[in-house]
């Protein structure tokens, strides 16, 4: 038994090791992976930062690339596979130039600029740049003659579009700290107000609001002027509220303790990249915007301040704009919880000032493509920006690279009497509008703070906002809408507003334009019934025309430098283009006053974009390099023909420009048999699905391995018993047949007899059933068997006279009965072999005991005998030396 025992520990022991192993093991991995999911952390005083795309990562890995320019790899940037983030350290001279640039000195230069600043040195290119250059001509080299291409070959114009076009190292970004700016308006006084507050107390009694601001809500549900509010009771009626949808708020953090927000606070969509945590709690005194916004979208109904938009939809705060951020972490904050945040509310941009002209390139681009390709499960994510609050420096929201992307919903602002504000940015890539600030009202919404109230949010930041609650409640209706579907449903239910401004024009399709509204006002009734029953569109493609070279000179008069290019129907097809969405022109224009240049684009149909517009405040000698302009007034027009565009001087005639090059893109619906089938995305869960944090946890914890190692410790447990109960019942049996031997040599030992408290028990041989073991007793004359529990007996001559076992003592008193005799069956508390003091177990002590009642005629003669006594001292007789020596040969064998 004792080997059996010991390989019964073993066995659990290693099992238990191994199981402790696995859950170890499992537990780091998932750290591990939480922690490859979890933002990067930067150190700006002692590192310069750089992505570097890797198209083809089994020609190089991130690591051997890393290895080769001497520099350290970092990870992946985000969501972008194919981006990585690397890093080098920076000399002692420049993290002391870094130190003062971040406290104020040369704020406005990069890193490497500001060094060479501090030196009176010109810019230099940075040497972690250059050796990449390097590297990445050399590699491109080695791959040519590999395939057998001559690497002279590289040196050319076609060859440098063949490396840029097939090599699978991709550029190279050192990252720049940049500070995005919130777009909000210059506080001013509160002017006498044009009209009284709406009388809403009806419409709160329906749908069981009770918050007390709920009737400064003009832009909900406006009893003064009707028709000027979203239309959003219709909504609400229908018990239609946004539900399932989540809307991330990438700002300047969130007030989670705020009572209006803290209910439908989206922890697991949230993170601060400003301070690297997970919660994005407002930490400076001007951090109130991104709250404030939170409270358009999702402020719950209860007694606190007002009601969002969608007030059961989940928000997120995603905080970016307290301090400045490279373009990596924007791309990651861009696509973070991609899958879980289905809207990302943006009221920021850059500077509204009419000079700036910036927006997303590189890996930040390749963020707003990879959102729109695999955000939600493939539908895409939904991006609602502000066009900016520009509009008094004469500043235009086609100048701004985020506005005017075409993955981007553009939403501009419009006052309380349905006009245009003087802040609110226009341009031809503007969407549609909605309500903000003007005309002395202003949008009422939450603060930071548990109770606090804001009654002056204002500019487009506040227009923003409503729009993404709006589409929040379109995705309740049908949480299918892809992307585009939520622009097609936008144009097609927006409603022309102040319809005498001059600016209003036809479109192909029969819809009305205007740059200052888009297709105009927002409807939340009218989209959320258009969501219900909308088909979606097929996906998106693109033809590009080749490029056009100009290089001619910019004139003073309207009728411009034209260019025209042509576009056939064999063109569409080849792209398998359909229909007509989106239409952008990349222009390369030298300038010496930038924002005397006004760019106009004319379609076939002879309707007009105007994409580029003169800006007084702008008078950089930059020109457009590579700039793309988009117009939305194209929308469902057919694009075969002459494309023509018109570029000309507005202003100063001492200045002069030049038109090099432009090139057209027509983006929309893919058509033809060759359409590649797109599989149905997997619905999403909603938030209030969502696993916890720690649900999260205890799943990643556990690994499958852990699973399997815990069921082989149960079957090698398991085993180890089986084998275990088996060799002690061969034993048992073994034994049975030696005793029944050695019975028959003295006479027979058969019965029970009762010595003191003691009962040697005899069983019916056929309540024994069939035994399985080789030393089954062949003798069918007998009816009974003497059971001998041998497992825990000592030995007698070892122990002196201490221990003796019940089984030792059962086996002692049968050797004395002396005859076989069929006794009546009774059953012991110690049968199964317990130890007793050898005091209370010796024959001497079992005198007082009472003689065992037995109702069989066949041992009568057994009557009279007062016990033990007797018995025992027949014991001690020249047996007793045999059967001593017997008990220690069965000891023996356990």
């Amino acid at each position: 038994m004792k080997p059996t025992l010991f390989l019964l520990s073993a066995i659990a022991l290693a099992a238990s090791s191994s199981l402790a192993n696995a859950a170890a093991a499992a537990t780091t991995a998932s750290r591990q992976q939480a922690d490859s999911t979890r933002p990067h952390a930067y150190d700006h005083d002692d590192h310069h930062y750089y992505t570097i795309q890797l198209r083809d990562q089994a020609a190089t890995t991130p690591q051997e690339l890393a290895k080769s320019l001497g520099i350290e790899h970092v990870g992946q940037v985000g969501e972008l596979q194919d981006y990585h983030l690397f890093r080098s350290p920076r000399s002692a001279l420049e993290k002391r130039v870094a130190s003062s640039s971040l406290h104020g000195l040369h704020a406005d230069l990069p890193a490497a600029a500001s060094v060479a600043a501090a030196n009176g040195e010109e810019v230099e290119e940075d040497h972690v740049v250059r050796r990449y250059h390097e590297f990445k001509r050399a590699f491109w080299q080695q791959s040519l003659s590999k395939r057998g291409g001559s690497s002279s070959s590289s040196t050319s114009s076609s060859g440098h579009q063949d490396e840029d076009e097939h090599h699978p190292l991709g550029a190279i970004e050192k990252q720049v700290l940049r500070q995005r700016l919130k777009r909000v308006l210059p506080w001013e006084p509160r002017q006498a107000p044009g009209a009284p507050p709406a009388t809403s107390d009806q419409v709160a009694t329906q749908f069981g609001i009770t918050d007390p601001g709920f009737k400064n809500q003009w832009h909900l549900y406006n009893s003064v002027q009707a028709k000027h509010d979203i239309n959003v009771t219709g909504v609400w009626a229908q018990g239609i509220s946004g539900k399932g949808a989540t809307v991330a708020i990438i700002d300047d953090g969130l007030d989670v303790t705020s009572e209006d927000l803290k209910p439908n606070f989206f922890a697991e969509g949230s993170y601060d990249f400003n301070d690297g945590v997970a919660v994005p709690m407002p930490r400076l005194d001007d951090d109130n915007h991104g709250t404030r916004c939170a409270g358009e979208i999702a402020s719950v109904r209860n007694d606190v301040c007002g009601v969002g938009v969608a007030w059961n939809a989940k928000v997120a705060g995603i905080r970016i704009l307290s301090g400045e951020i490279t373009n990596a972490q924007e791309a990651e904050a861009i696509n973070y919880k991609f899958q879980e945040n289905q809207i990302y509310s943006c009221s920021w941009g850059p500077k509204d000032d009419g000079i700036a002209m910036d927006g997303p390139a590189g890996v930040l681009l390749d963020a707003f493509i990879n959102g729109v390709t695999n955000g939600r499960g493939g539908l895409g994510s939904i991006f609602v920006f502000a066009t900016g609050n520009g509009g008094r420096s004469g500043d235009n929201c086609n100048f701004d690279g985020y506005t005017n992307s075409r993955y981007t919903v553009s939403i501009g602002a419009i006052t309380r009497e349905n006009q245009h504000p003087v802040y609110s940015e226009a341009c031809s890539a503007q969407l549609a509008v909605t309500y903000s600030s003007g005309d002395n009202s202003y949008i009422y919404t939450c603060d930071v703070g548990k109770r606090n109230c804001f009654d002056r949010h204002s500019g487009t930041s506040a227009a923003a906002p409503i729009a993404a609650g709006i589409y929040a409640l379109a995705l309740e209706a049908n949480p299918k809408l892809n992307w585009r579907d939520i622009q097609h449903i936008t144009i097609q239910t927006a409603i022309p507003i102040d319809v005498d401004d001059p600016n209003w024009s036809d479109t192909y399709a029969g819809r009305r334009f205007n740059n200052k509204y888009g297709y105009g006002s927002m409807d939340a009734y009218a989209i959320v019934e258009a969501a219900k029953t909308w088909v979606s569109v097929k996906p998106q493609v693109t033809f590009e025309s080749k490029v056009a070279t100009v290089d001619g000179e910019i004139p003073h008069s309207a009728a411009g430098l034209v260019s025209t290019v042509t576009v056939t129907q064999k063109d569409l097809d080849g792209a398998k283009l359909g229909r007509l969405e989106h239409v952008t022109a990349t222009v390369n224009i030298k300038h010496e006053n930038r924002g005397d240049v006004v760019v106009h684009l004319r379609s076939p149909n002879g309707v007009i974009s105007e994409l580029g517009v003169s800006r007084p405040n702008d008078d950089s000698r930059d020109g457009f390099t590579n700039w793309t302009f988009m117009s939305v007034k194209h929308w469902d027009e057919p694009a075969t023909g002459t494309w023509t565009l018109t570029v000309y001087d507005s202003k100063n005639e001492s200045a002069t420009g030049v038109l090099q090059n432009w090139k057209l893109g027509l983006h929309g619906e893919i058509v033809g048999t060759g359409e590649e089938a797109k599989p149905e995305p997997k619905p999403e869960p909603t938030p209030e699905k969502q696993p916890s944090e720690s649900e999260e946890a205890d799943k990643s914890d556990v690994s499958p391995f852990v699973y399997v190692m815990f069921g082989c410790m149960i079957i090698a447990i398991g085993t180890a018993l089986v084998v275990m109960y088996r060799h002690r019942k061969n034993s048992k049996n073994m034994y049975r047949r030696m005793d029944d031997e050695e019975a028959d040599q003295r006479g027979g030992l058969l019965g029970v007899h009762r010595r003191g408290e003691y009962e040697f028990d005899t069983l019916p041989t056929h309540e024994l059933g069939e035994s399985e073991d080789e030393f089954e007793d062949g003798n069918e004359g007998g009816d009974h068997r003497i059971l001998f529990d041998r497992s825990n007996l000592d030995d007698a001559d070892q122990s002196g006279s201490g221990k003796l076992t019940v089984a030792g003592a059962a086996t002692a008193a049968a050797a004395a009965v002396g005859a076989s005799s069929k006794l009546r069956e009774t059953s012991s508390p110690f049968s199964s072999g317990e130890e007793v003091n050898d005091e209370d177990s010796s024959f001497e002590g079992a005198a007082g005991a009472q003689p065992y009642e037995d109702d069989d005629e066949d041992e009568d003669e057994n009557d009279g005998h007062d016990g033990s006594r007797q018995h025992g001292e027949g014991l001690r007789s020249e047996s007793w030396d045999d059967f001593s020596s017997l008990v220690k040969s069965k000891d023996a064998r356990q």
